[in-house]
């Protein structure tokens, strides 16, 4: 976010909101008790017929089979992704007239060989959970009314529109989500490149807007650079900064079977986590020490010459600064003092790393959440390019994302500093774009208040201050007098109490998402009457979960999937 100087004056009005908000509601699951188990089951006639009804039905003639098994329901297999976190493990739902009763891990999925955690078992409840949203709500006296959608629309797009004559088309702030899809992630940007505004963010702002920068601006793209499944062929495993075991189990699964195959694993945490448990060498260092821990051992690589020399020398650049300053500033002694580690430990890590190769680095929130988190993402990069292990497989730097959607959010989405595909805000990208969407270029420049076309916009982090600070200190016309959160919510953003009172000064607030939020709590809660806005209005709205939408995804490592409606009459490929 700028937060420098005023800008010029506001543009033109716009259109209405996006109509494509999601109105139904999950039916309620049907229930099996023991009797219709048996009966169905066969178990009487014989064991082999009752394991042929345990199975999960296959496509089409075990499907019809087992519709006339269920007095006629139309009985369907639809091949989906978990949308839990960021390793894309493949569903069978199946689908009895239309509604999600029962699923099976695929076990022809690369990715998750037929296994599921704990979250992952429980996804149907995603759309089937008993506090799912099933009609717009306006906030009146402090309580949710329910209100049509008819008046939900219109109330909405005519206040926005309202907001944009008075104040601007920067008035207005979009968060969009890593719960979202490719194709609605891309929709998002589009649609808010058409209102006139690069205000507009999503979750990795907060979880690894870091890692993207850090690692694009080592070698290009700000992307995991190899997958799960191919962690197999790793002979050492370096984890620091992920607790993979809670937060991303089946990834687990590969890293055992690497294991197996004599994988070294090396867990770097101030905690003894679930995932260290399973560590050949557990490390403790203080929290926020990684970059002294990581020139610790780049320092014991280099005094011994463990570096790829000739991979440095064909596709590296600088790594010879690199190795002054880490042979002149990060000795034993330094490094010690530190980060806690002794010499004996790094180079015992260093030695492991340097002796089983290919290996690997992998990382999490652990790296990410902190002041310098850049920095440090950047060292884990230079530890891996120092022993040549980046481009190989095996190797690479696994970077854990946190949602399914994170990585195609990033990619295709709702940035504040770039068109989609990392095009930025140039002229020449926006002509792209006005090509590729196909309008004028001067139509969309002109729904932009004069010079802030290629500015970028305010990022979820920090559009607090684009309601709280003082208007000549923000390098936009407006403040910001309207949210819409959009599959988000704020519970991982520091600034509580700022964002409340943000929330209350607000004209308008409206939430989109298949629960009620924490975004949606707080706008509820009472507050400073000072800070409260006498005409603010708030509306909450039920949205599709991402099994009821069809579209691709893009995990940690382009493990893309269709997600198939459980709703809809129709099943999406698989790609």
């Amino acid at each position: 976010m700028l937060l420098t100087r005023k800008s010029a004056p506001a543009g033109t009005p716009s259109t209405g909101l996006v109509h494509s908000l999601a109105r139904g509601v999950a039916r309620a699951v049907p229930t099996m008790d023991r009797r219709a188990f048996l009966r169905r089951s066969g178990l009487g006639v014989g064991a082999g017929i009752a394991a042929s009804q345990l199975t999960l039905v296959k496509k089409a003639s075990a499907a019809d089979a087992a519709a006339g098994a269920a007095g006629g329901a139309k009985v369907e297999v639809r091949r989906t992704v978990c949308s839990h976190c960021s390793v894309g493990c493949a569903i069978d739902a199946v689908v009895e007239n239309g509604v999600w009763t029962r699923q099976e891990p695929v076990f022809d999925s690369p990715i998750n060989l037929g296994a599921h955690c704990a979250k992952g078992a429980a996804i149907r409840e995603h759309g089937h959970g008993e506090y799912r949203l099933k009609y717009p709500m306006k906030l009146v006296n402090g309580k949710y009314e329910r209100i049509s959608w008819d008046q939900a629309l219109n109330e909405v797009s005519a206040k926005m529109l309202e907001l944009r004559k008075d104040s601007g088309p920067d008035s207005i702030f979009v968060v969009g989500s890593s719960k979202h899809n490719n194709e609605q992630s891309y929709l998002l940007r589009k649609w808010v490149s058409f209102w006139g505004t690069n205000n507009t963010d999503h979750q990795a702002r907060i979880c690894h807007s870091t890692t993207v920068a850090g690692v694009a601006n080592t070698w290009g793209y700000g992307a995991m650079t190899n997958s799960y499944n191919d962690m197999q062929n790793s002979k050492a495993a370096l984890y620091i900064g992920s607790n993979a075991a809670e937060a991303h189990p089946v990834s687990m699964l590969h890293m055992l079977h690497a294991k197996e195959n004599g994988c070294k694993m090396i867990v770097v945490d101030p905690r003894f986590t679930r995932t260290a448990a399973k560590a050949d060498e557990y490390v403790r260092i203080r929290s926020g020490s990684d970059i002294p821990f990581l020139f610790g051992v780049l320092y014991h690589v280099f005094k011994n010459g463990w570096e790829d020399k000739q991979y440095l020398a064909d596709r590296v650049w600088a790594m010879d600064k690199v190795r002054e300053e880490v042979l002149a500033q990060w000795t034993p002694d330094k490094v010690q003092e530190a980060c806690g580690v002794d010499e004996a430990t790094t180079l015992k890590v260093a030695t492991i790393m340097a002796q089983n190769r290919p290996s690997t680095v992998v990382w999490c929130m652990g790296q990410t959440q902190h002041t310098i988190g850049n920095a440090i993402v950047r060292a884990s990069c230079i530890l891996q390019l120092a022993l040549g292990n980046v481009g190989v497989s095996g190797g690479g730097t696994n970077i854990f994302r946190g949602h399914d959607n994170v990585q195609g959010a990033t990619d295709v989405g709702p940035n504040p500093d770039s068109l989609p595909g990392y095009y930025g805000l140039i002229e020449g990208a926006w002509k792209h774009f006005a090509k590729a969407w196909g309008v004028d270029f001067e139509w969309i420049k002109g729904r932009y208040a004069p010079g802030m076309m290629g500015k970028p916009g305010m990022t979820v982090s920090r559009w607090i201050d684009g309601v709280l600070e003082k208007n000549d200190l923000i390098d936009q016309d407006s403040n910001l007098r309207g949210l819409i959160f959009w599959g988000h919510a704020p519970n991982s953003q520091s600034r509580g109490l700022e964002m409340k009172r943000a929330m209350d000064k607000l004209d308008l607030l409206v939430v989109i998402d298949p629960f009620p939020s924490a975004t949606a709590a707080m706008a509820a809660m009472p507050g400073n009457p000072a800070d409260l806005n006498p005409k603010r209005a708030v509306y909450l709205l039920p949205a599709c979960t991402q099994f009821e939408t069809s579209g691709s995804c893009t995990t940690a490592r382009c493990n893309g999937a269709r997600r198939s409606s459980s709703r809809s009459g129709r099943a999406a490929p698989t790609t």
